[in-house]
């Protein structure tokens, strides 16, 4: 029977007693420093020097089946310790070892090892369910039938006591549906769903009251009892949750000042003269003496009573009096014996955990929908503002007729409204990638879909939802109303502008939603690009006589590569009368074309506007594409 089978016997398994077998993670000397450069790291200038941060001070350390802790200070380096063993720190500024079961880490590392991240990250539209369901269908292996993971999940959502909320939606933080205690329980359901042999958490009962987070904690310990290996970080915990503890890592500025059994912390600091008074909570007096709070006679100076060397020359005397103790041999011992216990089954899933990436783009547009659907103002809006505006433009140019003077004025100005209605209304896709952009850092970097397949994703449900319908809407009514020539082709090649003119005015939207991390930032750098490439539609300014160093400018103008392909298929084999009498068809469109220095005489001359739109659009499609692969490659 291979891995995957084992683990959906175990998970399908309603025996509460059955035991999973947890994995053991050992980490060696493990040391990260962070750099103050950033985009002058190569300048050697004065002002501009590397400084460097250490974080973590040689750190070692063996977490087994159980609740492990890692308790220390604001700042101390908890979160940073729990983001290396989740493999979520660059590798460049980390040095050491870190070994699952006596083996580095490999490609099926998110399979074996679930982690949540302190603030709960989940879609806000879908229920408890569907967002464990979510994760189930694309984390877990192929050949588990959807039927299990159905069953997989509920067995979760039992575990977790969340029958009562398993059909709500999770609502937004200023209209929740679900408590807080009940959103972070569903983030460890969806790591849970995976049936991971090491759970790791980061502060998992930060902003939840006494109450809940003393709920949390137990349900996790009740975890660690069927063999799971709980790590997670706490940073104030009450008596009632430290006594839960099985194992403990004490940081304090970087260093490791204590490791091993939870019971031997107390006579520990007893023996460096450090006692715990018999009704003080132990978490509160370590904290103490990790900030030197607790009075001892350090063998240091008091650097100038400056607070923060003199905590850290604390922590380092401690650090070196534990390295020195029996507890630190026996955890280098048991570092060691882990080492050499490694049966090579890590390999074994390696090759079943990749999914298609069509699995991955079925579940992920599925929840865009989803979430379009249930959030449906931006949807409806998008649709009843261009109807709106298409209503407009054509009661405004509804008289519009062939005559020299009305026929032309009328046309040039009905067509640079639409236009630019096109692409400002096209502003709403700004949000597309800054709404979810923590959510999408954290999927990817757990495992849940390749970029490529999350951007395609998101890319076809907008155009889809959003471009393409109220597209149809606005050409087709702007167009009858304002009496543009009666053909079909015509009428089709203006509908493929609007068409092609939201999509590409969207597309820079998603270049900038994709780069900047708020609406407000995305709406100035959006709205400015705009605005400079809407003087260069040829309606402004003659683009032949602009200055030289600003003349590259109209060939990136998505304004006059639209204007240009409606100016042409609207003037050409048009016939242009005396206002006085109709008869009488003195200049035809092409005239008008001429006069505006637009290229109509071949098919070419029109169909290379579009060549140019589509250009503009993959162009800032492949930028897009480009940022979301930086912003995965942040968060690992």
């Amino acid at each position: 029977m291979n891995i995957e089978d084992n683990q959906t016997m175990i998970m399908l398994k309603v025996d509460e007693n059955k035991r999973i077998h947890g994995s053991t993670i050992s980490f060696n000397s493990i040391n990260y420093t962070i750099s103050s450069k950033k985009w002058y790291k190569y300048l050697s200038l004065p002002g501009f020097e590397n400084h460097q941060k250490e974080i973590l001070h040689n750190i070692s350390g063996i977490f087994k089946p159980g609740m492990n802790a890692i308790l220390g200070p604001t700042a101390s380096g908890k979160s940073t310790l729990l983001d290396i063993l989740a493999n979520r720190k660059d590798q460049q500024d980390l040095t050491g070892e870190i070994l699952l079961d006596g083996q580095p880490y490999r490609e099926d590392f998110n399979s074996r090892i679930g982690y949540v991240v302190q603030d709960d990250i989940l879609s806000e539209t879908l229920t408890v369910r569907e967002n464990l369901m979510f994760s189930a269908n694309l984390r877990l292996p192929r050949n588990i039938s959807f039927k299990d993971k159905i069953n997989i999940v509920s067995l979760v959502i039992s575990q977790l006591e969340l029958n009562k909320c398993a059909d709500s939606k999770i609502g937004t933080q200023s209209n929740r549906q679900v408590s807080g205690g009940e959103r972070k329980r569903t983030n460890i359901g969806m790591e849970l769903v995976l049936s991971p042999t090491v759970l790791l958490l980061d502060e998992p009962t930060s902003g939840l009251d006494s109450s809940t987070a003393n709920n949390i904690i137990e349900c996790l310990s009740q975890l660690s009892q069927k063999g799971h290996t709980i790590i997670f970080s706490i940073h104030q915990p009450r008596y009632s949750i430290f006594k839960l503890f099985d194992n403990l890592l004490l940081i304090g500025a970087g260093y490791c000042i204590y490791h091993g059994s939870v019971n031997d912390i107390l006579p520990f600091f007893s023996s460096i003269g450090l006692t715990c008074e018999e009704h003080d909570n132990p978490a509160d007096f370590i904290l103490d003496v990790c900030q030197g709070i607790r009075h001892i006679s350090y063998p240091i100076d008091d650097i100038d009573n400056q607070t923060d060397q003199r905590k850290d020359k604390i922590c380092q005397y401690l650090n070196s009096v534990f390295i020195k103790s029996s507890i630190y041999e026996s955890i280098e011992q048991q570092i060691e014996d882990a080492n050499k216990s490694s049966d090579g089954t890590l390999n074994k899933q390696v090759k079943h955990m990749s999914r298609p990436c069509l699995i991955e783009m079925w579940y992920v547009s599925q929840r865009v929908f989803r979430n379009s659907y249930r959030n449906s103002t931006l949807m409806i809006m998008q649709t009843i503002v261009p109807i709106c505006l298409a209503i407009l433009v054509g009661c405004l140019y509804m008289n519009t007729d062939n005559t020299i003077e009305n026929g032309v004025k009328n046309r040039l100005g009905a067509i640079f409204f639409i236009v630019s209605n096109e692409v400002f209304i096209n502003l709403s896709a700004l949000e597309l990638f800054i709404k979810e952009r923590v959510l999408f850092a954290h999927e990817n970097a757990s495992g849940y879909y390749r970029v490529s397949t999350y951007f395609i994703s998101k890319l076809m449900c907008d155009i889809i939802l959003l471009r393409l319908f109220p597209s149809i809407v606005f050409a087709f009514i702007s167009y009858l109303m304002i009496q543009f020539q009666r053909t079909i082709n015509k009428y089709l090649i203006y509908q493929l502008a609007i068409f092609a003119t939201s999509v590409c005015s969207a597309s820079v939207c998603f270049f900038v939603s994709a780069s900047v991390e708020t609406i407000g930032v995305a709406n100035l750098v959006a709205a400015s690009f705009c605005v400079v490439m809407l003087v260069f539609t040829g309606y402004l300014v003659d683009v032949t006589n602009i200055v030289k160093f600003l003349a590259w400018i109209k060939w990136v103008s998505l304004f006059r590569y639209a204007s240009n392909v409606i100016t042409i298929n609207e003037f050409t084999q048009l016939n242009l009368c005396l206002m006085n009498n109709t008869n009488i068809c003195l200049i035809k469109g092409e005239n008008i074309l001429d006069n505006h220095k637009i290229d109509y005489s071949t098919i070419w001359d029109l169909w290379k506007n579009f060549v140019a739109l589509a250009a503009i659009t993959f162009f800032f499609f492949i930028l897009t594409f480009i940022q979301l692969l930086r912003l995965s490659r942040r968060s690992h």
